[in-house]
Order: C-alpha cells, then sequence, then structure tokens
C-alpha cells in the first residue's frame, strides 16, 4: 500500500498536477495500491502502508504525528518526498525524520544541477553527470546523516530576503532512519496561472518545466521504485 500525500495551504504550488503524475508512476509500476491524503492527520493509518510520497507545501505534522512517522520509518518504511514537502513556517513543524527544512531559493530560473554520486545504484545509468534546469534552487538547513546524490552551486539573497554563501547546495539525498529510509528531491516546482495570482503578486506562466524533462522523468520513477522497495535502501 502506497500512501500520497498531496497539499498545500498556498497557491504557489500546481498540487493537482503533482498528484496526477505521482499516481500515474505508482499505477505504471503495478502491483501497487494507493491511498491519497491532503496532510498527515491520519499519520496512524498511513503508518500501516509500505510506503509515503509527498508533494506538498507547508503542510505540517504535529508532534504525535512525527513520532508515528518516524516509527514508519526506523520500522523500515520508506519516504520519497518531493520538493517543498518540507517548508513549513516553523522548525518544529517538519518531521524531523525527513532530515531537511526548507530556507530559501533565488527567483524561478535556470541553472546547472550536478550528479553527485553517478555510480550510486540509485542513479547509476542515468545517462548524464549533469543537466540544465528551469527550477527553483532551493537552499536547506540540513541534518548531518544525509547521502547527497544531486547538488547544485549557488549564493545570493534569495526569498524571505534570507542571504546564504556561495555553496554546493543539495537538491537530492538519500538518509537511513533505522530499518528504514528517506529518499528526498528538490527538484519540481510546479504552477498555474489560476493558482498563482494572488494579489500583490506579479502574473507568472504555467510552469512544470522540471516533470517534462526526459532527466526528471527518471528521476521520479526510481524514486518510486526504491520507495516501494524495488531498489536498494
Amino acid at each position: 500500500m502506497a500512501n500520497v500525500i498531496c497539499g498545500g495551504l498556498a497557491n504557489d504550488h500546481d498540487i493537482d498536477f503533482a498528484r496526477v503524475r505521482l499516481l500515474d508512476g505508482l499505477y505504471a509500476m503495478g502491483g501497487v495500491r494507493t491511498e491519497v491524503w491532503r496532510d498527515y492527520s491520519n499519520a496512524e493509518v498511513i503508518a500501516q502502508g509500505d510506503l509515503l510520497v509527498s508533494y506538498s507545501s507547508m503542510i505540517v505534522a504535529d508532534t504525535e504525528q512525527q513520532r508515528t512517522l518516524r516509527r514508519f520509518i526506523e520500522g523500515g518504511g520508506r519516504w520519497f518526498a518531493i520538493h517543498a514537502s518540507n517548508y513549513a513556517r516553523e522548525p518544529q513543524q517538519i518531521p524531523e525524520v525527513l532530515g531537511s527544512r526548507f530556507i530559501t531559493h533565488p527567483p524561478f530560473g535556470p541553472f546547472k544541477v550536478t550528479v553527485t554520486r553517478p555510480d550510486d545504484p540509485l542513479l547509476a545509468g542515468l545517462g548524464v553527470t549533469s543537466f540544465d534546469v528551469n527550477d527553483e534552487l532551493y537552499v536547506m538547513e540540513l541534518a548531518k546523516d544525509i547521502d547527497v546524490l544531486l547538488h547544485a552551486r549557488w549564493g545570493g539573497t534569495g526569498v524571505l530576503n534570507i542571504t546564504v554563501p556561495e555553496g554546493d547546495q543539495p537538491l537530492m539525498y538519500r538518509r537511513r532512519v533505522g530499518k528504514g529510509g528517506v529518499l528526498y528531491l528538490a527538484l519540481g516546482h510546479s504552477n498555474r496561472q489560476f493558482g498563482a495570482q494572488t494579489p500583490g503578486r506579479p502574473s507568472v506562466p504555467d510552469r512544470h518545466d522540471s516533470w517534462d524533462m526526459p532527466v526528471y522523468k527518471e528521476l521520479i520513477r526510481r524514486g518510486l521504485e526504491w520507495a516501494a522497495g524495488r531498489r536498494p535502501l
């Protein structure tokens, strides 16, 4: 059983688009039943599943829900988290087991992504050692025990008027937690015009750039396979 968390409190992500793509990917794998949730309010039920996938924004877990998620992962569960799944207003609202918290990003635009570990089983045979994307380059507060798989180099002042020094910014990582683990992929911003037209904000075009790239589609496919236990932990 796969549990998918897709929800958001803001109009800055096309949650519907991501939900459809992820459900299509899980269905294409075969042999996976799926339940879809907006948040972690049914954490006990979610933890009874075999895998967890999330694409959300400002969806938080309370203390008890976080404990439940930790028990699920420590007991052998796997969680594939994407993009703004690690974004909340307060640090304590993000499940500690996830291993990261969004801090800032520069404006949506082009940048180069480097494959940090091209020989890793999850990335071997990807066919590229780097690739260019139009996306949001996330800067995050990170746990010390993550295994970085993709990164980009950036420094400057991003959203929320936060300035960070230039350096390698991890964009995909894997983290072992007990008998299970977390796989996180920061790439994958999406929005639609009707969802992004907030008073005081400029008009923006529809954006699903990364999701339409073959290399990103492959990363999502492999991530779902990993979450389902079809790739090594």
